[in-house]
């Protein structure tokens, strides 16, 4: 039976072969649109230059690999740097030991270097690289409104940082990624060539960047300033909480060091009780050894008196 079974599947194999082979030959009729019977439905997907065809969509390979690493680059640009402009100490620097020190020169410097060359430099490399993006995201959007979306993004993350800065995470992260998802869903699709055309645009304005990012640095120091006047007049939140978290922590540890010690001495004590019972103990048998040694002599010289 299964050799009889065997057979049947051989025999409608090579039947089912030919049949096709002979309908490739005889007729042709569209597949896909523009597959023919002709063609062989593996080599028509292998075929990268038409493959976006087939699929319905007039897109070549090279453009769905753009979209692909496009899609990569955005989201990890977004994720890895959306926490860094999200954080009030964006640029976080040990300026406080200087403060305390005495040495306010050194201080005064390291403010100068944080909010004057570094913080300009992280706005004008988020400025560009999302702006870049949403430029060639939100086609229909003039370039003005791109730079003033970016911009007040970037105005919005960092007020946000002084009041919460969770919420300013929400804002820096949630934002992009939404426009990410209004892109997709929308039927804007580029080709390799309108890419570039998008960029030669976006080229002869980058030069009004640096005045977005000028504001952007005036907003900060306003900011700056009316955070050390509050911390100047209003008692810091968190120096209270890590002088509680402080004190709680010198609490607990010194309870578990006078447990540690109690058990420690209460440890002692009983190897010490435990050592004279076995001095004791062991003194007592030597005495016995001692007395029965001394016996045990006394006999034997009567033995050798009497004898």
């Amino acid at each position: 039976m299964m050799k009889l079974f065997l057979f049947l599947i051989v025999i409608l194999t090579i039947s089912v072969n030919s049949v096709f082979a002979q309908s490739t030959l005889e007729n042709q009729f569209e597949f896909f649109g523009n597959l023919t019977s002709g063609e062989s439905p593996i080599n028509s997907f292998i075929d990268f230059d038409t493959i976006g065809n087939n699929l319905g969509i007039e897109l070549s390979i090279t453009d769905l690999i753009f979209y692909s690493i496009g899609m990569v680059v955005y989201g990890i640009f977004i994720w890895n740097f959306y926490r860094f402009l999200a954080r009030r100490e964006m640029i976080p620097l040990p300026l406080t030991k200087y403060q305390t020190d005495g040495k306010k020169i050194t201080s005064i410097f390291g403010y100068i270097i944080k909010y004057v060359f570094i913080f300009p430099l992280v706005v004008l490399v988020w400025f560009v690289v999302y702006s870049t993006f949403l430029f060639f995201m939100a086609p229909d959007l003039p370039r003005d409104i791109v730079f003033l979306v970016v911009i007040s993004l970037v105005v919005t993350v960092r007020i946000s940082a002084y009041y919460k800065e969770d919420l300013a995470k929400d804002f820096a992260k949630l934002i992009p990624f939404a426009l990410l998802g209004i892109f997709l869903t929308s039927n804007i699709f580029f080709t390799t060539e309108q890419l570039l055309d998008r960029l030669d645009d976006f080229i002869p304005f980058i030069g009004k960047i640096i005045g977005f990012v000028v504001y952007a640095i005036f907003v900060e120091a306003i900011l700056r300033i009316l955070f050390l006047i509050k911390r100047k007049i209003l008692p810091v939140a968190e120096e209270k909480l890590e002088e509680q978290i402080e004190k709680q922590i010198d609490e607990k540890i010194n309870v578990h060091v006078t447990k540690i010690e109690k058990k420690h001495n209460e440890i002692e004590k009983k190897i010490e009780k435990e050592t004279d019972e076995i001095e004791k103990k062991i003194e007592k048998e030597t005495d016995e050894i001692e007395k029965r040694l001394d016996d045990g002599s006394s006999n034997s010289n009567k033995d050798l008196k009497s004898k």
